[in-house]
């Protein structure tokens, strides 16, 4: 380890101890009502101290952003206008449903031209009545939400989605479902929120009894949480934690803690994120005393291998924002009944078919071409006629970068705005699910339900349903990839896909699993979804300072939502909160 090594860290814990950093001033701006974001201008204070308030939602004047998004889009809404403009939405994921539905609310012109002929939702989608059980169904995209992110729980209570528990670690089959706690925000600002009484929700007892398999020696969690050094020796590592405590503790050592106030807590983000934006997740941990062995180890225990090159901000934030006992929820019905009930508000408001060719703009309104769209996600796409044209005063451009870069913009947009659309990183993710006859791996005394198995097999992530929706049967998660590992399952056919995957249940539970298996497997690779071109946003480093600001920047009459332009990226609450800040954008224009 370098001497520059030890002294940025000793530099970082005194400036987060002392919770002073210096800030050069910037020109006041005035309160904006409710708390509503102000635009932030960077002039001087630096580009790390805007990004730790957008990342804590803290405005300059000390407001509390989540909280008041929270109010307008669960209680409130948008104020009904008296000037009712004429408004365009690409894209019917998260960020552009729930634009479009605040702005139609109060009282503006609302179209939504979705390129997706078949379905709304964007990386939000529910395998349904694919499977030979029809009672089942499956996540390709989205599969979890936070018990930090109050907006899109709130959200799914007020729409009367049904949510429960999502599993993260293994439970006992015959664990009962608790009942489903109202949400609840205690803001720093010391106010608090909830739609319900408070109740305390604590998780089943782990049953540990799901699989690891590396390096050829097979041990439940069980097992592994009360050896860890065994299965680590194979990997030639020294580690007598888990290692799931020791990357939490790696990562944590830079913390933040969210008793401080939060003025302290913006300066320790922003030391944070000065010091370590470009920084990957392995030089981070090879300058805390890490060897090659020890990443190695937790890479793959944790299926970090994919990843560890990438910027550690993010691992960073995961680790300091969301608590380690925080609970996991999923929605009843899959997770499209949330964009489902979102689009159904909208209804005839929403295009379908119409993918977004060419942005034009004047100073007096936007105009938006399209093509028509024949197939689905899978098949070839060609764009085909006809060929239109929508005009509105103002557009919200809700679509991922990816897809962005295959439109043209007359005039063109600004240069940053056009570096973060080239190069702004979206990385790959691919699942194979498989159906199987019975839910096998509750069976017996060893059974589980629920959470996850490992190995260093190309499956990786093995996930198994938290619920049994009144079925005999159940779809395994049975590859769950990112990154470089995710590309070369792209690079199979969908039958090789499910030949592969199945080969890696089969090596954890034995031949039985092909007597079980129904012949039917379902694969969805991201990077080769040709509306979204890639999974959520995970800028690699130094990307999140060059292109962050660019990525949610107004463009003339042009805005711009979506998870990408959220410090929630590959989240729903990040898109529900893009889609808030575009519509109060546009309504206050």
């Amino acid at each position: 380890m370098s001497d520059s090594g030890v002294s940025r860290r000793r530099l970082l814990s005194t400036a987060l101890a002392a919770g002073a950093v210096a800030s050069s001033a910037i020109a006041p701006t005035a309160c904006a009502p409710s708390g509503i974001e102000n635009v932030v201008v960077d002039r001087g204070r630096g580009r790390s101290e805007v990004l730790a308030r957008q990342l804590l939602g803290v405005d300059e004047n000390g407001n509390d952003l989540t909280l008041a998004y929270l109010k307008i889009l669960i209680d409130s809404g948008l104020p009904v206008t008296d000037k009712r403009k004429k408004i365009i939405v690409v894209g019917a994921g998260p960020a552009g449903l729930c634009a479009a539905n605040l702005l139609a609310a109060a009282g503006h012109q609302v179209t939504v031209l979705e390129a997706n002929r078949n379905r709304t939702g964007g990386r939000v989608k529910t395998f349904r009545n694919v499977f030979s059980d029809p009672a089942l169904y499956a996540e390709g995209g989205a599969m979890r939400l936070s018990s930090v992110h109050p907006m899109v729980l709130a959200l799914a209570d007020k729409l009367g989605v049904q949510r429960r528990p999502f599993y993260s670690s293994d439970v006992l089959p015959e664990t009962r479902t608790p009942p489903t706690p109202p949400v609840f925000y205690r803001s720093f600002t010391g106010e608090e929120w909830s739609n319900g009484p408070k109740l305390q929700y604590v998780l089943p007892p782990t049953a540990g009894r799901g699989l690891i398999k590396v390096n050829g020696m097979t041990v439940t969690r069980g097992e592994y949480a009360a050896n860890p050094g065994a299965v680590h020796a194979g990997f030639g590592c020294e580690l007598t934690t888990s290692a799931s405590a020791a990357v939490d503790a790696a990562l944590r050592q830079a913390s933040v803690r969210a008793d401080w106030p939060i003025e302290r807590q913006v300066e320790a983000w922003t030391e944070l994120l000065s010091t370590y934006e470009n920084h990957s997740l392995r030089s981070y941990l090879m300058e805390n005393g890490w060897p090659k062995e020890r990443i190695e180890a937790v890479g793959t225990l944790e299926n970090l291998t994919a990843r560890v090159r990438h910027s550690v901000v993010f691992p960073l934030v995961d680790h300091n924002l969301i608590p380690s006992d925080a609970t996991y929820w999923e929605l009843s019905g899959g997770m499209t009944t949330l964009t489902d009930a979102m689009a159904r508000r909208l209804g005839p408001a929403i295009l379908m078919g119409k993918r977004m060719t060419r942005l034009e703009q004047t100073d007096k309104g936007v105009r938006i071409w399209t093509t028509g769209e024949s197939g689905d996600e899978g098949s070839d796409g060609r764009p085909t006629g006809p060929v239109e044209s929508f005009d509105a005063e103002y557009a919200i451009v809700a679509i991922p970068f990816t897809s962005a870069r295959f439109c043209t913009f007359d005039p063109l947009l600004s240069y940053d705005k056009r570096r973060a659309i080239i190069e702004l990183h979206h990385d790959a993710a691919t699942k194979v699910l498989l159906e199987f006859r019975s839910r096998f791996w509750e069976q017996g005394p060893t059974g589980f339900r629920g959470g996850r198995c490992v190995s260093d097999s190309p499956n990786r992530s093995i996930y198994f349903p938290s619920h049994t929706e009144g079925s005999d049967g159940g779809v395994v998660l049975a590859a769950y990839t990112f990154a470089d590992e995710a590309m070369r399952w792209d690079s199979l056919t969908e039958g090789e896909r499910i030949h592969f995957a199945m080969a890696g249940i089969r090596d954890l539970f034995g031949p039985r699993v092909d007597a079980e298996f129904t012949g039917v497997g379902i694969t969805q690779s991201w990077v080769r979804a040709r509306y979204a071109l890639g999974e959520a946003a995970i800028p690699t480093t130094g990307q999140l300072h060059e292109h962050h600001a660019a990525s949610r920047a107004v463009e003339g009459r042009v805005h711009f939502a979506g998870d990408h332009t959220s410090l929630n990226t590959a989240w729903i609450e990040g898109a529900l909160e893009s889609g808030v800040r575009a519509a109060v954008e546009v309504h206050r224009r």
